[in-house]
């Protein structure tokens, strides 16, 4: 049910109320190795609070993890609860303004919290009966507050989790339960917990309907950012938002550096995306980079031994750190002649254009549509004669060899990958 991967170095929040949903979340958490610091509110509206916020304490401590409990009764006045006052949205205001407190304490890499599909599907159901229809956010990440909100359990209904506790066993409280709906929850919520099956999958398939682009472009971005390949600038930006943050800390986790995105930054990287220039760099952490070229963004490394030029005086052999060249024998076979000679070889630059089976095309446009993997777009040497003029581009094809009469043999480290 839980599919994402943590960074065992970072620290995480999970909201926790002793409740079915949320003790489900903190038992995955746990089994995927994780010590998250729980977090929790006691709102003083429900007889049994005090024996619900004990026993949780005390699964904590059993299980060796930090407890965070705010007591709302001890809150300065001005931001106490007062009658007249619209409950949810004070409880909603207060239990943020916590998070964020104790994100910072922690400084916390992302807050999991036990949204699961019924808030979906009320979301929904009041869209619909107000006839003022917007995309339900399907995304299991979101930024609130400058914080990395994950929603690993949007795909299941309380009933999955109240299983999922039975066959774990799981300890929770109904009457935590009970105190959420009443006092926290939406009216709607309660609705949709009583639709029988039938019902249920009707309004499920109504609104993955309404949602179907989203969907399935979302779904698209997102497979693709999980195997770290270029992503389309165009669609990110036609993603909601959610889906647009999600799918970027998705891309940039799907390397090594563990680099970890708030919301800050993400809009920063929004702002670098917009940029005009046709070709950017944005450093994210160490050696790790966005690089933008054109419609589309990539990650890439070693920008520190960036770029490169060489320049090669007469045919002969040369040896660098990206590349082992030999054109001692000539290279007529690559459109190089002697009269080309002193040949610069270097990075291709933004501008550069060449001719290639009769057609003027643009280097790093050329890179992409051959499919190029990225780690070879930073070494990927272009030709360039004494007058400036490109004379050759190696044709990349998969598994990359030269077997003729002159030999390019490409450096690419697996760390570098």
């Amino acid at each position: 049910m839980f599919n994402f991967t943590l960074d065992p170095e970072a620290t995480y929040l999970v909201a926790c109320t002793y409740g079915a949903d949320s003790m489900a979340l903190l038992d995955m958490l746990l089994k995927k190795g994780a010590k998250p610091v729980v977090v929790s509110l006691d709102y003083h509206k429900f007889d049994s609070s005090p024996a619900d916020f004990a026993g949780l304490e005390a699964f904590c401590k059993e299980k060796g993890l930090p407890f965070e409990l705010l007591d709302a009764a001890k809150l300065p006045e001005e931001k106490q609860y007062h009658e007249g006052q619209d409950f949810k949205a004070w409880a909603r205001k207060t239990r943020y303004d916590f998070f964020k407190e104790i994100y910072k304490k922690y400084d916390a890499k992302a807050l999991y919290l036990a949204h699961q599909q019924d808030d979906l599907l009320a979301d929904y159901l009041r869209q619909k009966r107000l006839n003022k229809f917007e995309e339900t956010s399907f995304s299991e990440i979101r930024t609130v507050r400058g914080m990395v909100v994950v929603r690993p359990l949007i795909h299941y209904s309380h009933e999955d989790l109240v299983e999922y506790n039975r066959e774990n066993q799981v300890p929770y409280s109904r009457r935590s339960d009970a105190f959420e709906a009443f006092h926290v929850q939406d009216p709607i919520r309660q609705e949709i917990a009583d639709l029988n099956e039938i019902d249920r999958g009707r309004l499920e398939e109504e609104m993955q309907a309404k949602n179907e682009n989203q969907l399935r472009l979302s779904s698209e971005l997102q497979e693709k950012a999980g195997r770290s390949e270029e992503l389309e600038i165009r669609a990110l930006f036609a993603l909601p938002k959610d889906d647009f943050s999600a799918t970027l800390i998705r891309f940039v986790n799907s390397g090594d550096a563990k680099v970890h995105l708030g919301d800050e930054d993400i809009q920063k990287i929004r702002q670098f995306l917009l940029t005009p220039q046709a070709s950017a760099v944005y450093k994210l952490k160490g050696n790790t980079h966005l690089v933008k070229q054109y419609d589309v963004v990539f990650l890439g490394k070693r920008f520190d031994k960036l770029p490169y030029s060489y320049t090669l005086e007469k045919p002969g052999k040369l040896s660098t750190e990206q590349f082992d060249l030999d054109f001692s024998m000539g290279a007529e076979d690559r459109f190089i002649k002697e009269s080309d000679y002193p040949l610069t070889i270097r990075t291709a630059l933004p501008a550069d254009t060449f001719v290639f089976a009769g057609y003027l095309m643009n280097v790093l446009e050329a890179y992409s549509s051959w499919k190029m993997p990225v780690k070879l777009r930073y070494v990927w040497p272009v030709f360039v004669n004494k007058d400036g003029k490109i004379v050759y581009v190696p044709r990349y094809r998969e598994h990359f060899q030269e077997y003729h009469s002159s030999i390019l043999q490409m450096h690419i480290e697996d760390k570098e990958q």
